[in-house]
């Protein structure tokens, strides 16, 4: 059957993730048939890193918790070279955690529900954790929110802080362009958002104030809606909830 409708128009997609990761989503918008843009705001890089001080740290280590999947990019490689001893698994979310299951071939716990450290310490597997050494591995900062309380339920936990997260050079013609497609806005973190804030410089606000932003976490629609935003989506965490929620998109513009 031939129809003279025009071909829905699917939503584009500014997407705001490290070069990588922003990639392999891009990837499958446009598999997908969609448009997507790539704006980094935040560029990862390698913290050089003294091998016995990082040794030191994971020698003693009956979890290593990893935060996120740069995490695990930047931090497996430095536990394989390090001192093998049997260590339990642990990840803040389902992206983390498979990321993390298949450079290790170990089993990981995460949380099933939910991708933050909040999460992650209702697990019963974490509520007494008396005198057992965590290392906690993420970039430069970040919440103090997991130590703590690690801390305050009897663990002794150090940071293995092995990337940092640094403002990219931006391209402003691709942020341009995106914008005044109307491409929907997605967005990781306060941190990312803050930065797209930052590098697409005052004359831009207005603009972005009025698209449509799409976030993992509640914590990050609020941060939007703090800026000046009107909308923000939560579409969960990880990769497959942003993909299947703009698939939803597409089929409401069939109508």
């Amino acid at each position: 059957m031939t129809s003279c409708d025009p071909a829905p128009q699917l939503p584009g997609l500014l997407i705001t993730r490290p070069w990588e990761q922003g990639m392999t989503l891009a990837r499958r918008i446009a598999d997908e048939g969609g448009q997507a843009w790539m704006f980094p705001t935040i560029e990862i890089s390698t913290l050089p890193l003294d091998e016995g001080w990082v040794n030191d740290v994971l020698a003693s280590a009956d979890w290593l918790v990893f935060i996120s999947a740069n995490a695990v990019q930047q931090g497996w490689p430095l536990v394989q070279r390090g001192p093998m001893r049997p260590r339990r698994l642990a990840a803040v979310g389902r992206a983390t955690a498979n990321r993390l299951m298949s450079v290790s071939q170990q089993s990981v716990l995460f949380p099933s529900q939910g991708a933050d450290s909040e999460a992650l310490l209702a697990l019963p597997e974490l509520a007494q954790m008396n005198r057992q050494e965590v290392v906690i591995v993420r970039g430069r900062g970040g919440r103090e929110w997991l130590k703590l309380a690690l801390e305050a339920r009897g663990a002794r936990v150090q940071y293995l802080e092995c990337y940092e997260r640094r403002l990219p050079q931006p391209d402003l013609a691709i942020l341009d362009e995106a914008l005044s497609r109307q491409a929907l806005v997605s967005v990781q973190s306060t941190e990312a958002l803050h930065n797209l804030w930052q590098l697409a410089g005052e004359t831009r606000h207005s603009v972005l104030q009025q698209q449509t932003f799409l976030v993992p976490h509640p914590r990050v629609a609020k941060a939007a809606l703090n800026l000046g935003a009107t909308l923000a989506q939560v579409t969960g965490p990880g990769e497959d909830a942003l993909v299947d929620f703009w698939k939803s998109l597409k089929h409401h513009h069939h109508e």
